[in-house]
């Protein structure tokens, strides 16, 4: 499967039984905010590469998208290794 959306939504749908629709997506990418479960799976079960794709898919820049994640590591406990390092890059 190359569709990242694709990727992101089952994701989300193999970690909650709150459904989540495509529309989603974009605001959780861009803000970390959102139901749980479905941030912790945005930010911590679909890698990097695929959340980039996302966010230029979205137009999501470098620095929301940082943003996105630290208040979703802060809020929803969302972890994710590769995602920590992205932060430092951008300097937050």
């Amino acid at each position: 499967m190359n569709d990242p959306q694709q990727i992101a939504l089952n994701a989300i749908e193999n970690a909650s039984r709150i459904p989540v629709r495509r529309e989603d997506l974009r605001a959780l990418l861009a803000t970390g905010e959102g139901e749980g479960s479905h941030v912790r799976a945005l930010f911590g079960d679909v890698d990097i590469h695929t959340l980039l794709r996302l966010a230029t898919l979205y137009g999501v820049d470098d620095k929301t998208l940082a943003h996105a994640y630290a208040r979703a590591r802060a809020e929803a406990a969302a972890a994710n290794a590769e995602l920590d390092e992205y932060v430092k890059t951008c300097g937050l």
